[in-house]
């Protein structure tokens, strides 16, 4: 079959007669464009559309077919069974649209409502935000399959003003779009440059410093090191390695200061660490928060100034049978990556995956949040400020 012989011959039936693409679309309610298609040959007209098409033109069935005009008609036992044929494949079209409506018009309705219950439980996140979009799109494309087998998108095709309202709504959601993708770009841009920038790693008892590590590190990890020792004057013997990197935003990696004490200096650091408190005040309100003491997390009994906090733990962990302090400050944890200090790491690996949006509703001696209010109250570099 010669579509593009059989798309010109109905290109010259309708020249034939006088009549645009326009008024022969709509005497059979289909789309300029539908007629368009047949008359180019890139697509054909359904079976049950031959006969109708044949008889407007006044010409057969299988003249269409071919092409071309005959010298003689079809006789009138072959035109039935071509009637009886289009009748047959138009009742099984018609009951399988049925279906279809059926399913699509259900589809649409359950893709609005999966809409509305993410906007109403929509947290501000790139995820989810995605999932919104993607959503969306797919019952954009729903809807207009349910308008399509309903036959009303056909019909609204053909009024100008539906046509040039779809136009203009294009153009504003291609707007939001790109904004939006901008913004999309630019986040993934960000946390790919953040997730590329190299780990500086430091090793060795020389190198600590606790007044250096506040001043380059308390403001993207919360904590003022507290836990850790001024100095290591007093210690037998120490280890001390640190592996961080700085992003645009904060800071990420791991501090390990493993220190061993005589007798007396292991007691005395023990009370110390027992005793920490951090005191912050809000509108004229002051609070004071005690260092948590806890027995079952790690290895050892542990003095704990931060759990979880804004995904920062700090604490002390206490081995009373050598008399040695591990102290300890991660940021971001990775337990796979920290496998090598399991040691000094949770028992139970899950307890560092946190849900995002409530890590700041962990504990942490540095901050508290008042009741009845938006606001923290955090101690960074020393001072007291207001988040």
């Amino acid at each position: 079959m010669d579509q593009k012989k059989i798309g010109a011959f109905l290109k010259q039936l309708r020249n034939e007669k006088g009549l645009t693409q326009e008024q022969l679309a709509e005497n059979f309610h289909v789309s300029t464009r539908t007629i368009s298609r047949w008359e180019t040959g890139s697509n054909m007209p359904d079976v049950s559309m031959l006969v109708e098409i044949a008889e407007f033109y006044d010409v057969d069935v299988r003249e269409i077919i071919e092409g071309e005009r005959k010298n003689e008609k079809m006789d009138e036992e072959l035109k039935n069974m071509a009637n009886r044929v289009a009748d047959y494949a138009g009742a099984e079209k018609s009951k399988l649209l049925k279906w279809v409506r059926v399913i699509s018009f259900f589809g649409v309705a359950l893709m609005t409502l999966a809409i509305i219950l993410q906007c109403i439980r929509y947290e501000p996140d790139l995820i989810a935000s995605g999932a919104i979009v993607a959503s969306f799109a797919a019952l954009l494309a729903m809807a207009i399959t349910t308008l399509y087998t309903n036959g009303i998108l056909g019909k609204l095709v053909q009024k100008k003003g539906f046509v040039r309202g779809i136009q203009v709504a294009t153009i504003l959601l291609l707007v939001l779009s790109l904004r939006f993708m901008f913004n999309v770009i630019l986040i993934v841009g960000v946390a790919l440059l953040d997730y590329v920038q190299p780990f500086h790693k430091i090793v060795g008892i020389e190198n600590y410093d606790k007044q250096a590590l506040i001043e380059a590190y308390s403001g993207d990890m919360d904590s003022v090191f507290m836990t850790f020792p001024d100095t290591t004057e007093r210690m037998q013997n120490a280890e001390f390695v640190s592996c961080v990197k700085t992003g645009l935003f904060d800071s990420d990696g791991y501090f390990f200061l493993k220190a061993d004490y005589d007798e007396e200096t292991f007691e005395s650091e023990v009370q110390r660490l027992s005793g920490i408190t951090c005191e912050m005040e809000y509108r004229g309100e002051k609070v004071v928060k005690e260092i948590k003491y806890d027995e079952s997390t790690y290895q050892y009994p542990a003095y704990i100034a931060s759990d979880g906090y804004d995904y920062v733990y700090e604490y002390a962990l206490i081995d009373d049978e050598n008399q040695s302090v591990v102290y300890v400050l991660l940021s971001y944890p990775n337990y796979i990556e920290l496998v090598q200090y399991r040691d000094y790491l949770k028992k139970n690996p899950k307890e560092y995956v946190l849900e995002n949006g409530k890590v700041l509703e962990n504990f942490t001696i540095y901050a508290h949040k008042f009741a009845g209010t938006d606001w923290w109250t955090e101690i960074t570099d020393g001072m007291e400020t207001i988040n």
